[in-house]
């Protein structure tokens, strides 16, 4: 058992910064807010709540370095007693096990007990859905229709992979239709298709034929813009190298593409070498970039656009007129009227190669599917953070897979009623 209390003097610090909202956002999870907002947020309550939160962070060895506090929400059960909801790095680190809390507060004093239960190695809740989370989803992906088929749900151009880079091409095609779209077209080089066809055999594919110097044939040129032609949105990027033919591409798919278009990965590096090149488009652009890409974008440094999210990511937006996924732990995204999402689903254990090739599919699979821009982007990164979270929750942080966050996106459709 782990415990936490605080007096008088730190109890009339926090009712001090409860005046700042950005302590508020700091500290507590969107269900708290809600349930404490119409109060007031009474101090003695949040003092009860953030020793809780505390009181989680050490039960479960890392105090509050990795954790943020608003992803460990104190909440009362339909029965009145107190409850914690983990979410983030917080559910990622109890690993599956499950916390009972008690707490208490007077005029003077409030501390909170948190106890990791024995359940004799059975696992404990998987993190979910919280109230708003699955309530966007669910207000952007429309149940599927008795009478439909597959040209109702969207077709999907990906223009992905390169030699050595078919995973990337396989990743973000399963990741779209895993997500609903009702067809996922593969435009890729002829030389990977065995490999991306055996992972992603319900894609259908349009093969591009090279050149001897790498470059795309004329009938492989031709192809493309049929497919261009026919996509209600594409994807564009995830492993497609930095070669002649991606070079071509580039610039060919930002010109001739009507419908929404992703860019992701080498298709931003790309572009980075000429921003202006994101002036051609005719198209709704959707941007996914790490904080490297974005440091390239704006011929600036990481430690630049970390220090500075917030501001990066609405300004390149508004100054480009596309919709920004930054990617990072609390992914942000903006878009160019203003709007900012702040995900806070996600963990450490997504942080390796693979990871934003399955989002960026996930983001074009709904953008397919007639979502907007904007939504698509908030709706994939929620989604994809929780099925992160999944992942963690079941496997570690330390093994679990780009492969597995696809494998978590069915029962998280079916927990959505999707």
């Amino acid at each position: 058992m782990f415990s936490v209390g605080i007096d008088l003097v730190e109890i009339a610090r926090i009712e001090r910064s409860m005046k700042h909202p950005r302590f508020c956002a700091r500290l507590f999870g969107e269900e708290e807010i809600r349930r404490l907002s119409p109060r007031g947020f009474p101090a003695r309550s949040v003092a009860a709540g953030f020793c809780a939160k505390e009181a989680f962070a050490k039960a479960v060895g890392t105090g509050f370095g990795p954790i943020r506090p608003r992803e460990i929400e104190l909440l009362r059960a339909p029965s009145g007693r107190p409850e914690l909801r983990l979410s983030g790095r917080a559910a990622a680190f109890a690993g599956g096990r499950t916390f009972s809390v008690s707490v208490t507060h007077t005029a003077g004093y409030a501390a909170a007990a948190v106890v990791g239960e024995a359940d004799g190695g059975k696992r404990g809740p998987l993190p979910g859905f919280t109230e708003e989370g699955g309530s966007r989803l669910r207000s952007i992906l429309r149940p599927r229709a008795a009478e439909s088929n597959k040209g109702d749900y969207g077709r999907l151009l990906s223009v992905c992979g390169s030699e050595g880079m078919a995973g990337a091409a396989a990743m973000s095609a399963l990741a779209a239709l895993r997500c609903g779209a009702g067809i996922v077209e593969a435009a890729l080089p002829r030389a990977i298709y065995p490999v991306v066809s055996l992972l992603a055999p319900e894609a259908v594919f349009t093969l591009l034929g090279l050149s001897g110097d790498g470059r795309l044939t004329d009938a492989a040129r031709a192809a493309l813009l049929a497919a261009l032609s026919r996509a209600d949105a594409c994807l564009l990027g995830c492993g497609l190298g930095r070669g002649p033919a991606a070079r071509e591409l580039v610039p060919l798919v930002l010109r001739e593409i009507r419908a929404p278009l992703v860019l992701d990965a080498d298709g931003i590096n790309l572009a980075a070498g000429n921003i202006d090149i994101l002036k051609t488009a005719r198209a709704p652009l959707i941007l996914t970039p790490h904080p490297g890409e974005m440091a390239r974008l704006l011929h600036s440094t990481v430690k630049e656009v970390q220090e500075n999210r917030e501001e990066t990511a609405r300004s390149f937006a508004r100054e480009h007129g596309a919709v920004l996924v930054l990617k990072g732990a609390g992914t942000l995204v903006a878009s160019p009227d203003g709007r900012l999402y702040r995900n806070r689903t996600g963990n450490p254990g997504m942080a390796r190669g693979g990871s934003g090739d399955v989002l960026a599919g996930m983001i074009a699979s709904f953008a397919a599917q007639g979502i907007e821009p904007f939504s698509a982007a908030c709706g994939a990164v929620y989604l994809h953070g929780l099925a992160g979270d999944r992942c963690a929750a079941r496997l570690s942080q330390s093994a679990m897979l780009p492969r597995d966050l696809i494998g978590a996106l069915p029962e998280l459709f079916l927990e959505l009623g999707r």
